[in-house]
């Protein structure tokens, strides 16, 4: 189980230290089972990736097994050379499913085909995706996967369980999510920012040394009063780091966050939370990816929205470990609706 010095050194995995407010976000952590990793979010969704078998290696193909809070099952491999245009799943030497290779080299498997490539895998003890050639994948693991998967959906016991099946039948019913009001940004430009506030935050928030990364305060509207500032404060080798603010009223202040995976030795000085590789989209979504390390195979995503007073965590996904997951596992949902 490997995590580089770099990712653990920023990774504090949803463990709050004091008991979350009622409206405050509290992500899952992944479970580990030897090769293969799970997480179920608060919607009561599932997902479980295979992980290469060393250490820090990567997967030459992977796959990510979904099911969602109402039954729903989907498979989906990659092809990491991105190369493959047609896939083929074999276990125990036994050609299970075919899929065609779309962008990126990824497909996709549901219905009944995913429940039997499923059914296959935890019966399995070898599997391979080829492509033509061969690419082997991890069974260690994957039966405890989903039998932790069956446990946390509540489908243990049921004849809708992957590997604890039982006789009864499943009666659950999905978990709601959590409403988050958020507001749509206005059109037009934002206006400009005093340079004087500017400076005065990055020493405040010891943003002054850029660590070789562009220095940048980009700025967005957010509301009829509201600007977001994105400032920038410092890097590593693939990680740029931001500091939001918000210009309101003649006054710059680091912006409020429900929730926000924490980032190195947190709290950081001025009690603003510190973003990773940041983009801002018209929709309003500010978005998140700290890496793990340059090869993007481990770290964590969040997506949020802005209420009128905070930035609301919508949506949020980890990869605790550095081993060639074709993807993020969600540990986090929320259901944005219009403020307005």
């Amino acid at each position: 189980m490997i995590r580089t010095a770099a990712f653990t050194a920023f990774l504090a995995f949803a463990m709050p230290v004091a008991a979350a407010a009622p409206d405050t976000p509290v992500p899952a952590k992944p479970k580990l089972f030897r090769d293969w990793i799970v997480a179920c979010d608060n919607g009561g969704g599932c997902e479980a990736a295979s992980l290469s078998p060393q250490d820090g290696m990567l997967q030459d193909a992977g796959l990510l097994i979904r099911r969602t809070a109402d039954g729903m099952v989907a498979v989906e491999l990659a092809d990491m050379t991105g190369k493959a245009r047609v896939a083929t799943i074999r276990v125990d030497g036994r050609p299970v499913a075919t899929v065609p290779l779309a962008r990126e080299a990824r497909g996709r498997i549901s219905g009944a085909a995913a429940d039997r490539l499923v059914a296959a895998l935890v019966r399995g003890r070898r599997a391979a995706i080829l492509t033509p050639d061969a690419k082997p994948v991890s069974l260690n693991g994957v039966a405890a996967t989903l039998r932790y998967m069956d446990d946390r959906q509540r489908r243990a016991g049921t004849t809708a369980a992957f590997v604890a099946r039982g006789a009864a039948r499943y009666r659950g019913k999905p978990p709601e999510l959590p409403l988050v009001r958020v507001v749509t940004p206005p059109p037009g430009d934002a206006p400009a920012i005093p340079s004087a506030a500017i400076n005065d935050m990055r020493r405040r928030l010891d943003c002054l040394n850029s660590l070789g990364s562009p220095v940048s305060a980009e700025s967005y509207r957010l509301d009829g009063r509201a600007t977001l500032v994105l400032l920038s404060c410092g890097a590593g080798a693939y990680n740029y780091l931001v500091k939001p603010l918000i210009w309101r009223d003649g006054r710059l202040a680091p912006a409020r966050f429900d929730y926000a995976f924490p980032f190195a030795d947190e709290p950081q000085p001025g009690g603003a939370v510190t973003l990773v590789n940041t983009q801002w989209s018209p929709a309003g979504r500010l978005s998140s990816w700290g890496k793990g390390r340059g090869l993007g195979d481990c770290g964590d995503r969040q997506s949020f929205g802005w209420d009128g007073t905070r930035f609301r965590l919508i949506e949020a996904a980890s990869m605790t470990e550095c081993r060639g997951a074709i993807d993020t596992l969600h540990v986090w949902r929320a259901r944005p609706v219009s403020a307005r």
